[in-house]
């Protein structure tokens, strides 16, 4: 059974099956195919068999997929073909047990019909939350206002006891 062996930038690794003709890929537990990874989003990619061939197709991943060091869209996956999925990196198994990884670079290409072939909207993509925490202009002043606060409590524990001397 054809499958994708992974390893991770910290030293983990795994493999995984694919035993349908189109499977999700991604960080989050409802794709089929889970890398847990933060460098893997969400919802990474597409793995689809046609019949007679492997596609992995990017679905607009913030790390993206990678051969090479070059993003690409679409990865034709060959037996022993490399590609990375954000940090992780990945070779791809075909379906006979003897094939064993020989370092060869996966093709890419582009579709011209089907899934592929469709531009990705960025404005559809949800997540939780904003990707920069915002600052809190008041903080500062908040900061300066308390301990100015602390102090006049001193002040005032300290002349009250002065006062009663």
């Amino acid at each position: 059974m054809p499958r994708i062996q992974f390893t991770t930038p910290d030293g983990a690794s795994g493999a995984l099956e694919l035993d349908a003709e189109r499977m999700s890929v991604g960080r989050a537990d409802d794709n089929q195919l889970v890398i847990a990874d933060d460098s893997v989003s969400s919802h990474h990619g597409e793995v689809a068999f046609d019949g007679s061939s492997w596609t992995l197709t990017d679905l607009g991943s913030t790390n993206g997929t990678k051969i090479g060091g070059s993003r690409v869209d679409t990865v034709n996956l060959t037996s022993g073909g490399a590609f990375q999925l954000g940090n992780v990196n990945c070779v791809f198994i075909g379906d006979s047990e003897e094939e064993s990884y020989s370092g060869q670079t996966s093709t890419m290409s582009t579709a011209s019909s089907g899934y592929g072939s469709l531009p990705y909207n960025g404005r559809l993509r949800t997540g939780f939350g904003p990707k920069v925490k915002q600052k809190n202009p008041g903080g500062a002043l908040q900061t300066l206002l308390g301990v100015v606060g602390l102090l006049a409590c001193a002040a005032a524990v300290y002349f009250a006891k002065q006062m009663g001397a």
